[in-house]
Parts: structure tokens; C-alpha cells; sequence
């Protein structure tokens, strides 16, 4: 059976302090799930700004890729939002030769710069996105909490609102998938995770231990009603692997401007804009099949 060809767009900061605290870590186990799948041929990782500054991303792709002992290329992108620099880059060129060659599923984990530079510079080849699945949206009026604590942000869209608007006005004929907050929040792998990642004693999983853990002390202190940090990330993986595990629903979409605070990207089946699949949860036992996948995905 073939493998599907795949780009993962990521802001990975996997062990990076940034801003004064531990940084999401997530990211990092969608690229090594990703890397050990044997339905997916990660053909390309780009890497942009987020939770940690460019050269971090770059640093910390590129560990896990020699960790892995794989040949998968890391390309630098954008540092800054759109509005701040809107010039191509190293990322974006290269997903757009890919592209040309080989139509490939997007998995953008991070904030999305380069696929909206890559639909405006080159519309051709983002119209040779397969699937292109963005860890971002919210349901119409929703403010996202966790516990009693928030409104949290929806961080990768509000990065980059003009970056995700030109890619959604380019998508009328790709695939959009909403992976966000509303899904995964439902969710979480914990210290006693980490542990049995741990223990398979290699040089991965001792990777993987040792940068995840502060992260996962993090959130628990400040979230105290969650057990564990949440995988939002792994969800893009889990969707190309086992769409089967995800409930979802078809909808439009609107960016609301709001008078306080940044523009939301929201998404409701009223609304007008193109069709998107909008996860909204898990069927049977896909919740359970889901975390194990990336529990077991680290080796």
C-alpha cells in the first residue's frame, strides 16, 4: 500500500524555554509519530515562529530528524507574522516545489505564516494540498476555557490572522480540516505518560522524557484541574492516520473582528465562506485509541 505524502508545517519547541516558561511540546510528537507512521511519507518540515523564536525551531527539528536517523529535510521559514515581513522564504519555496512534483496532505501545527505566503505567492501549488488539516477555530460565540481559567487564546490563528485569511480564501478547492482547542482540550497525557515513555531506555524516548516534563509540571501548576497537558498537535497526525477516531461536521467559516482583543476565526455550518471539516470530538473509543497512538508513537 502506498504511503500518503506529507509536509508538516511546525513551530516545535519540544524542551525550549521562550517568554520566561516551558513551551508547548506537542509538536515534537506529531513529527516523530509522523516519521514512525507507516501509512504516512513525511516528505517535508517547515518550520515558523510560535512558541519559540525561528532558530529554536530550526534547532529542535532538526535534533529530533537526527534522533530519528532520518533524511527528512527541515527548512527555515517565516520568523515573523505576515504584516511584519510578507516575503517569501526558504519554507514556502520548498513546499511549493514538492507540491509541483507530488500532491502532499499539510499537517500546519503551527501559527500560519508560510501557508498563507505559499497560497498567495505560489496559488498553483497550494492547490496541490490534498488535505490540509490547521490546528485552529472555534465554534461560533465560543470562548475557550480550561477548568474556570481563560478565555485562553486560539494561538496559532491569532499569530497570524492575515496569514490565515489568505489561506482560507485560497482553499475553496482544498480540503480544510479544524483540528483546535474544542478537540483536543477533551484530552491529555500525563506524567505516568511520560514515564512509560520513558522506560523503553532509548535515545528518543530518553529525548522525548527529558524535554516534555518541565512542559507538563508547567501546565499542570498553572491548569491544576487538568491532569496532564493536552496533544494538540498529534491531532493533525491522528486525523490523516485514523479519521475514524474524530467526529466532525461540515461548516463555513467568518474571521470576526472584535471590539477587544484579537479577531477570531470562527466556524458554524450557517456560516458562508468555503466548506471546512470541523472536528468537533471522538466516536466510540477513539478518545482512548487516540492518546495511546501517541504515547506509543515515541520510540
Amino acid at each position: 500500500m502506498s504511503r500518503m505524502p506529507l509536509i508538516i508545517d511546525t513551530d516545535v519547541a519540544l524542551g525550549v524555554l521562550h517568554e520566561g516558561r516551558p513551551r508547548d511540546i506537542d509538536d515534537g510528537f506529531a513529527i516523530a509519530e509522523a516519521i514512525n507512521s507507516d501509512t504516512l511519507d513525511l516528505r517535508l518540515i517547515s518550520t515558523v515562529f510560535g512558541n519559540g523564536t525561528l532558530s529554536e525551531v530550526v534547532r529542535v527539528a532538526n535534533e529530533i530528524v537526527a534522533l530519528k536517523d532520518s533524511n527528512v529535510p527541515v527548512l527555515q521559514g517565516a520568523a515573523v507574522s505576515m504584516e511584519k515581513d510578507s516575503q517569501t522564504n526558504a519554507a514556502v519555496e520548498g513546499m511549493a516545489t514538492l507540491l509541483r512534483q507530488t500532491p502532499c496532505a499539510v499537517a500546519a501545527i503551527g501559527p500560519l505564516t508560510n501557508m498563507g505566503l505559499l497560497a498567495r505567492y505560489h496559488p498553483d501549488a497550494f492547490q496541490r494540498i490534498t488535505t490540509l488539516i490547521i490546528v485552529a477555530g472555534r465554534s461560533l460565540g465560543r470562548k475557550f476555557y480550561i477548568g474556570d481559567k481563560g478565555p485562553v487564546t486560539d494561538f496559532n490563528f491569532e499569530n497570524d490572522v492575515e496569514a490565515a485569511r489568505v489561506m482560507l480564501e485560497a482553499s475553496q478547492n482544498v480540503q480544510v480540516v479544524c483540528a483546535g482547542f474544542e478537540l483536543t482540550s477533551q484530552v491529555c497525557v500525563t506524567l505516568k505518560d511520560l514515564e512509560t515513555i520513558a522506560a523503553r531506555n532509548t535515545p528518543v524516548a530518553s529525548y522525548f522524557h527529558r524535554n516534555s516534563t518541565a512542559w507538563c509540571n508547567w501546565w499542570t501548576g498553572t491548569f491544576p484541574g487538568d491532569a496532564g497537558f493536552h496533544p494538540w498537535d498529534s491531532a493533525a497526525i491522528a486525523l490523516l492516520k485514523h479519521p475514524e477516531y474524530f467526529a466532525m461536521e461540515e461548516r463555513g467559516w467568518q474571521i470576526t473582528a472584535r471590539p477587544k482583543g484579537p479577531a477570531w476565526l470562527e466556524c458554524g455550518a450557517t456560516l458562508a465562506g468555503a466548506r471546512i471539516q470541523y472536528c468537533t470530538g471522538f466516536n466510540g473509543t477513539g478518545k482512548e485509541q487516540f492518546v495511546a497512538d501517541v504515547v506509543h508513537s515515541v520510540y
